[in-house]
C-alpha cells in the first residue's frame, strides 16, 4: 500500500524524488502509446498544440504526485495561481512540436519548487529512454538505457557550443552568438538542452522568446545540481518561480557560473517577447 504524505507527515526528499521519477516514467508510457500515431491536434489560447498524449501524461503525473501531499501546477491543469510555498511544477509533454514531428526530442518535466526556487527536478525523454534528475543535496544524474552516471557541467576545452531550439527561434540569438564569438550550434528540442548543459556537452542556451515556468524548472534543478546556472537575462540572478501568469523573462542557461568577461548580456533592439 502506498504511504501517503501530508502536512503533519511530510515526505522525505528521497521519497519525493521517488514519486517524481515514477510519475515521469508512467507519463512516458502514456505518451508513447500515441507516439507516431495519427492524432487530432487542438490549439490552446496561446497557439501551442495540445494532443491526447499531453492529457494522458497529465493524468498519469497527477495520480502519482497525489501521494506527496503537495499541490501540483501543470501546463495542462487549471489552477496556475496557488499560494503554496512548496509545490510541484509540471510540463507533462515538453516539446509537443517535437513529439508531432517524430524526432524523439520531447520530455516529461517535473520540478519541486520551494520558496520560489526549483530544488528537485526530473526530465525524462521516453522515446530515447534518457532520464535526468537532480537537485539540492542530491547531485545530478543521467540514466541512459539503464546506464547511470553522475553529471558535472565541468569546463570544456573545445570551442564554445550553444544549444538552440528547433521550433522557437529569435533573431537576437544570432546577435548574441556573433557578439560572443559562438560558431558551434546544437539544435535540440525541449528540456533536453538542460541535460546537455549538465553533462558539459554544450556551454550556453539563450532562451530569447517567451516561455513558461514549467519549461525551465526541472532542467534548472538538474543543471544547478551539476554546477551550472539559469539566469534571468535582465537581472543576471537565478531564475525565480511564482511569477505572474507563470511566464519567464528572457533567460540564459550556462554550464558553469556566469562570468561577465565570458558572456556579454545586453538588450537588443528587438522587442522582448
Amino acid at each position: 500500500m502506498l504511504e501517503m504524505c501530508n502536512e503533519s507527515r511530510p515526505c522525505s526528499v528521497d521519497k519525493l524524488l521517488e514519486l517524481a521519477l515514477d510519475a515521469a516514467r508512467e507519463a512516458g508510457v502514456a505518451i508513447m502509446r500515441y507516439y507516431r500515431q495519427t492524432l487530432t491536434v487542438q490549439h490552446k489560447q496561446d497557439g501551442s498544440p495540445l494532443t491526447l498524449a499531453d492529457q494522458a501524461a497529465h493524468r498519469a503525473i497527477a495520480d502519482h504526485l497525489a501521494g506527496s501531499g503537495l499541490v501540483a501546477v501543470s501546463e495542462e491543469g487549471e489552477d496556475l495561481h496557488l499560494e503554496a510555498e512548496r509545490y510541484w511544477l509540471v510540463d507533462p509533454l515538453d516539446g509537443t512540436k517535437d513529439f508531432l514531428a517524430g524526432n524523439g526530442e520531447f520530455t516529461v518535466n517535473i520540478a519541486l519548487v520551494d520558496q520560489g526556487r526549483p530544488v528537485l527536478g526530473v526530465v525524462f525523454a521516453p522515446a530515447i529512454n534518457e532520464l535526468y534528475w537532480g537537485g539540492k543535496g542530491l547531485g545530478a544524474w543521467r540514466n541512459r538505457d539503464g546506464a547511470v552516471s553522475a553529471l558535472s557541467a565541468h569546463p570544456r576545452s573545445a570551442a564554445c557550443r550553444m544549444a538552440v531550439s528547433r521550433f522557437h527561434d529569435h533573431p537576437d540569438v544570432e546577435i548574441f552568438a556573433a557578439q560572443n564569438g559562438i560558431t558551434e550550434r546544437v539544435a535540440i528540442g525541449s528540456a533536453l538542452k538542460y541535460g546537455l548543459l549538465a553533462a558539459g556537452k554544450v556551454d550556453v542556451f539563450p532562451r530569447l522568446v517567451g516561455s513558461s515556468e514549467w519549461d525551465a524548472a526541472a532542467g534548472q534543478a538538474v543543471l544547478e545540481a551539476a554546477g551550472g546556472q539559469v539566469l534571468d537575462w535582465h537581472t543576471g540572478k537565478a531564475l525565480q518561480y511564482g511569477k505572474p501568469r507563470r511566464r519567464n523573462p528572457r533567460l540564459l542557461a550556462l554550464r558553469r557560473p556566469y562570468r561577465q568577461e565570458e558572456f556579454k548580456l545586453k538588450e537588443y533592439e528587438s522587442a522582448l517577447l
